[in-house]
């Protein structure tokens, strides 16, 4: 076996591995087939042992002379051919352990995607209500949709969406759950989108990474792509959280800015939506919940509860902003 070939058969595991590993969740059989480790092994160590062999030749006396050519050059050359047949070895011992490395990997692999799934299900079943509220909306659009749980609902419940993501193996995820992705930037979307295009725009956990600026123009791109009527909700942690989470996304460098509800519902209302409401679906202890419903602001029919900001949310991990274009 040629070098190049088996750094293509070589090539070719790591591709299926690392496939395999950003497969859909549910994927049991990630490692290596040991038959196959086996076959290439079996293979280099044939073409270690043919270093330097002579090819068989036919009886005869010119026969006979070339081989003993061949033979007395064959002696000569052990010191070059000696070290490609270690050379060959060393790259046969080497794919075995390879092998049986990235194999190790499957029971650890297959914990992660368990794990992924479990945050995956807590996710849906906490933004559920969300989907409800976009019903005879249409088109929905998720920014910043990750691997597809808020759009598998959306789907589940018949609404026309489509979600825009940066991270092309989350796009990846998505689409093998037949959801509609589009990999890019979102600003960039939005811009190229037709005025009052959107039936409706949801966006979770993403604003908190955005310089002022951009969350300045996210909000005026979201209000000027939305139909009348429109509806907007944009989810993001709770920088007032008494949960250790929410003091962990204001030490996060990468949460560069906390977005206060204030804040938020101000942004709103000041790009001309109308019916604002700061919302929570988080987990919260409590207090913060018989506050909520002794002060009667719970909104009747949709799932969620809605805080005046005087009750404040500082129980709760993350809140919602939900609005609609006037």
């Amino acid at each position: 076996m040629e070098e190049q070939e088996i750094l293509s058969t070589l090539r070719a595991h790591v591709a299926r591995y690392q496939a395999a590993a950003a497969n859909k969740l549910g994927t049991t059989d990630i490692g290596v087939d040991p038959s196959r480790i086996d076959r290439l092994s079996e293979e280099v160590w044939n073409s270690s042992n043919a270093v330097g062999q002579l090819n068989p030749r036919n009886p005869g006396l010119l026969n006979r002379a070339i081989q003993a050519l061949k033979k007395t050059m064959q002696r000569s050359l052990t010191w070059y051919t000696r070290p490609l047949q270690e050379f060959h070895g060393n790259v046969a011992r080497a794919i075995e352990e390879h092998g049986r490395a990235i194999n190790s990997f499957q029971p650890t692999i297959v914990a992660l995607q368990e794990a992924v799934r479990t945050i995956e299900l807590a996710t849906q079943e906490q933004q559920s209500p969300y989907a409800q509220l976009f019903r005879g909306l249409s088109p929905v659009v998720d920014l910043g949709c990750g691997r597809g749980e808020f759009l598998e609902l959306l789907k589940a419940s018949g609404i026309d969406a489509y979600g825009v993501d940066s991270d092309p193996v989350a796009c990846d995820a998505a689409r093998r759950k037949h959801l509609t992705i589009l990999q890019g930037d979102l600003f960039d979307h939005l811009r190229e989108l037709p005025e009052r295009s959107l039936g409706g725009v949801f966006s979770a956990r993403v604003i908190e990474y955005l310089p002022s600026d951009l969350r300045v123009e996210l909000i005026s791109l979201c209000a000027k792509r939305l139909k009348p009527d429109g509806l907007v909700i944009i989810e993001t942690i709770n920088p007032e959280s008494d949960f250790p989470f929410g003091r962990n996304s204001r030490i996060d460098p990468t949460h560069l800015r906390p977005i206060y509800p204030e804040i938020m519902k101000s942004m709103l209302e000041s790009n001309g939506f109308r019916d604002s409401r700061i919302c929570v679906l988080a987990p919260r202890v409590a207090p913060v919940a018989n506050a909520a419903e002794q002060a009667g602001v719970r909104a009747a029919g949709d799932g969620v509860d809605t805080f005046s900001l005087a009750d404040g949310v500082s129980g709760a991990q993350a809140y919602a902003a939900i609005a609609r274009r006037a």
